[in-house]
C-alpha cells in the first residue's frame, strides 16, 4: 500500500506499507528509475558503502527498473539545518554549539565516504548531488541518493555543499554565511582541501545554482 510520494525530480519514489505488522521492514521505500544506468550506479554504490559500514539504507529488492530500500524513519538533513537556524536566529553570530555538532557529523560522514570509495576503487569518487535532501538524520547521518556518483574533486563537491547551504530560503542570512564559513574551515582542515580551490568552487556552484533556478547571478550571489 502506498503511504506517500516523496519529492523527486528524477524518479518516482514512494513510501510503501508492507501491511505486515511486527516484521523487520514494515515500511520500505520504492524507487522507480527513469534511467537504468543511474539505477545500476545506485545499486553499485549502496552495496559498496553498506558492505563497508557506512550509514546508508539496505537494498531489499532489485527489479527491472526499480529497487526497494530500507525505510529510515528520521528527518531530512535539510529540515535539521533549517531548524538549527530557526532556533539559533537568522542573525545569530557566533554559532551555537549545536551548529558545530551538525558540521562535525556531516564532515565525518563525507570523510568516511571518500576513504571507502578511494580504498576500493582507487579513484576520487564524489556523490554528485549533495542537496541536503539526500541525507537523513536518525541518531547519525545517512546518505540516501548515489545515482549521480562520478569521478571529481572533493573541492568541487564541498563547494556545491556550501552553495546549497547558503541558498536555502532565506538565502545568505548572517547565520548561513557564518555557518558556511565554519563549514569550509573545518572541512578544509579535516579533508586536507585546497582552500583557494574550494573558494573558487563555491563561487562556481553558486553561479550554477543561479542558472538552473532561473535567477541572475546578482540575485543569488551575496553582495560584495
Amino acid at each position: 500500500m502506498i503511504e506517500k510520494k516523496f519529492k523527486s525530480k528524477k524518479n518516482n519514489v514512494f513510501l510503501l506499507n508492507s501491511g505486515q505488522l511486527g516484521v523487520k521492514y514494515e515500511y520500505l521505500v520504492y524507487k522507480e528509475f527513469s534511467c537504468t544506468n543511474r539505477m545500476q550506479k545506485e545499486i553499485e554504490m549502496l552495496s559498496m558503502l553498506k558492505d563497508n559500514g557506512l550509514p546508508v539504507p539496505e537494498i531489499l529488492v532489485i527489479g527491472k527498473d526499480y529497487i526497494a530500500l530500507e525505510y529510515l524513519e528520521g528527518n531530512l538533513l535539510l529540515d535539521c539545518y533549517c531548524d538549527l537556524e530557526s532556533n539559533d536566529g537568522y542573525s545569530s553570530k557566533p554559532l551555537h554549539e549545536s551548529a558545530y555538532h551538525f558540521i562535525d557529523a556531516l564532515c565525518s560522514w563525507f570523510k568516511n565516504f571518500y576513504k571507502v570509495v578511494r580504498d576500493i576503487t582507487g579513484k576520487s569518487i564524489i556523490m554528485g548531488d549533495v542537496n541536503f535532501r539526500n541525507f537523513i538524520f536518525k541518531d547519525i547521518i545517512y546518505g540516501i541518493d548515489f545515482e549521480e556518483c562520478r569521478e571529481g574533486s572533493i573541492e568541487e563537491e564541498i563547494g556545491s555543499l556550501c552553495a546549497f547551504a547558503l541558498t536555502y530560503d532565506p538565502s545568505f542570512t548572517v547565520w548561513k554565511t557564518t555557518m558556511v564559513s565554519e563549514l569550509q574551515r573545518i572541512f578544509t582542515e579535516e579533508l586536507n582541501l585546497d582552500k583557494k580551490l574550494l573558494k573558487k568552487e563555491v563561487d562556481n556552484q553558486l553561479l550554477f545554482l543561479a542558472r538552473i533556478r532561473g535567477r541572475s547571478s546578482t540575485g543569488i550571489l551575496p553582495k560584495a
